[in-house]
C-alpha cells in the first residue's frame, strides 16, 4: 500500500485518534503530538510525544514481555500492523514481542533492542494488533551509506552487524523455545515455541526436517487456492510435486544436513535501513525491525536478511552465489552504480562492500553460507518451495490487474521453473 494512497491517510488518521484515546482514557497520559512516518510496509509507525515527561514509572500492561514506562520518558513508538502485509496477524505481535525479549538477552551487552511497554495481538484500531515500545535514539543512514559514508566507517558499521549476527547465532534458546517456527508466551509468561508469523507457514516444528516438510505442504495448499497455479494439476506436474514431497525432500535433507541442527534465533531483516546510528560515530544505537523473525536453521538469516546489498543467497546471481557459497573472486568484479541514492536487493552487487562484510564474518567465526554444511542444497530446496506458489499468485489485487494472457504466461514460466528443478532431482 503506497504512502500516497488516500485509503492510507484515512487509516493513519484513525490510528492517531486511537493512540490519543488509548493514552488519555486508559493511561491518563496527555499526548501532545503524534507523528507518523510515510513508509508503511508491514506496520504503520507512529512517534508519540507526551505533553510532559512521565513523572514516575508507569505500568500500563501486565502482559509478558512488557515493562513499566520509565520515569522521565517523553516519547514512545507505537507500531500498528498493516492489514495488507502478508503475515498471520493473529500471532505476529506476540511472536515479535517474544523475539525482542530473547534478542535483548542475546545482545545484552549492546542495549539496542527497544523495550516493550504494552502490546495487543488484535483488536483496535485495525484488528492486526499493536506494540507500544521504547523510542530509540539515532538516525537512519541507509540513504547515504553506499555513497557518502567513508570506507573505514562502512567497515565499522558492517563489523557491528556481524557482532549482532554472531551473538544471536551463539545464543542458546530456552528449552521451551527450541523448536522451529515462531515464538509465543505460555501461561506462566515464559517464551515458548509458537507458529510462524510469516504466511503461509505454520508450526512450530520439532526439527528442521519437519519444518521443511510443513513448509512444502503449506506451499502446495497455497497453490491449490491460487487462481494462477490452480494446484498445478495439468500435465502430471502435481503428481511429480507430491512424489517429491513424499520421497525426495527427506532424502535431500538427510544427505545435506548434519545429524543434529540446533534452532537459531533468526531476526529476519538485518539491513542497514533497520538499524539506527549515532550520526557522529556510526555506532549502532538500535535494531528496530523484527516482523520476519523466527527460529530456524542459521542459514535462514541469509534468506531473509540482505545485510550489505546482495549478501543474500536466495535467487542470487550466479557470480554472487559462487562468491557466497564458495569463495570471493580475486580480483573482485567491478561494482556498477545503482540508480538513485539508496541501494536495494535488486541493485547491482557492491563487491567491495560484500567482501568487507565477508572479511568481518570470517574474523569472528560467524556461520555464513560458505561455512554451513549443505548450504547450497538447503538454499535450492528453500527456493524451490518458494516457487511452488509465489506470494503474488494469491494476491487478489495483483491477479485482478493482470490480463488472462499475462496470467497464463506467468503460469507457464513458473511451471517451467518447477519442472526443471524436479527433473534435476529425478522427479
Amino acid at each position: 500500500m503506497s504512502s500516497d494512497d488516500p485509503k492510507n491517510h484515512i487509516i493513519k488518521a484513525a490510528q492517531v485518534g486511537f493512540i490519543h484515546k488509548l493514552f488519555q482514557s486508559q493511561f491518563d497520559v496527555v499526548v501532545e503530538n503524534v507523528t507518523t512516518i510515510p513508509r508503511c510496509n508491514n506496520n504503520f509507525i507512529h512517534f508519540v510525544t507526551f505533553a510532559s515527561p512521565i513523572a514516575s514509572d508507569l505500568v500500563i500492561s501486565g502482559k509478558p514481555g512488557a515493562i513499566a514506562i520509565p520515569a522521565g520518558t517523553a516519547k514512545v513508538v507505537c507500531r500498528i500492523g498493516n492489514p495488507a502485509a502478508m503475515f498471520n496477524h493473529a500471532v505476529k505481535v506476540e511472536n515479535t514481542v517474544a523475539m525482542m525479549q530473547l534478542t535483548r538477552q542475546a545482545l545484552s551487552g549492546l542495549d539496542i533492542v527497544p523495550r516493550v511497554f504494552a502490546w495487543s495481538e488484535t483488536g483496535e484500531p485495525s484488528g492486526t494488533g499493536w506494540i507500544l515500545e521504547e523510542y530509540m535514539p539515532g538516525v537512519d543512514i541507509d540513504a547515504e551509506f553506499f555513497t557518502d559514508v567513508p570506507r573505514e566507517a562502512q567497515r565499522f558499521v558492517l563489523s557491528q552487524m556481524v557482532t549482532i549476527l554472531k551473538a544471536v547465532q551463539d545464543f542458546e534458546l530456552p528449552p521451551k523455545a527450541s523448536g522451529f517456527g515462531g515464538l509465543a508466551f505460555d501461561d506462566s509468561g515464559a517464551v515458548t515455541s509458537g507458529p510462524f508469523a510469516v504466511e503461509p507457514y505454520n508450526g512450530p516444528y520439532p526439527d528442521m526436517e519437519s519444518m521443511y516438510k510443513g513448509m512444502l505442504q503449506a506451499q502446495l495448499v497455497e497453490a491449490d487456492r491460487s487462481r494462477v497455479a490452480q494446484g498445478w494439476k495439468e500435465d502430471e506436474l502435481r503428481d511429480r510435486l507430491d512424489a517429491f514431497a513424499e520421497r525426495g525432500l527427506e532424502d535431500i535433507l538427510t544427505r545435506s544436513l548434519p545429524e543434529h541442527v540446533r534452532s537459531n534465533l533468526i531476526i529476519g531483516d538485518v539491513v542497514i535501513a533497520n538499524l539506527l546510528f549515532d550520526p557522529c560515530t556510526y555506532k549502532v544505537t538500535a535494531l528496530v525491525d523484527y516482523d520476519c523473525s523466527h527460529t530456524g536453521h542459521p542459514l535462514h538469516e541469509f534468506f531473509f536478511s540482505s545485510f550489505p546489498v546482495n549478501y543474500y543467497v536466495v535467487s542470487a546471481e550466479r557470480e554472487v552465489a559462487a562468491a557466497l557459497f564458495d569463495q570471493f573472486p580475486s580480483p573482485l568484479p567491478e561494482s556498477k552504480s545503482a540508480l538513485g541514492t539508496e541501494l536495494r536487493d535488486c541493485s547491482p552487487p557492491q563487491w567491495e562492500i560484500m567482501f568487507m562484510f565477508e572479511e568481518e564474518l570470517d574474523k569472528v567465526g560467524a556461520a555464513r553460507p560458505s561455512s554451513i554444511q549443505g548450504a547450497k542444497q538447503i538454499t535450492e530446496i528453500y527456493e524451490f518451495m518458494s516457487e511452488i506458489c509465489p506470494f503474488h499468485f494469491v494476491m487478489d489485487r495483483w491477479v485482478e490487474k493482470q490480463s488472462g494472457e499475462k496470467l497464463q504466461t506467468c503460469r507457464n514460466e513458473q511451471r517451467e521453473i518447477l519442472e526443471k528443478a524436479l527433473a534435476r532431482w529425478g522427479f
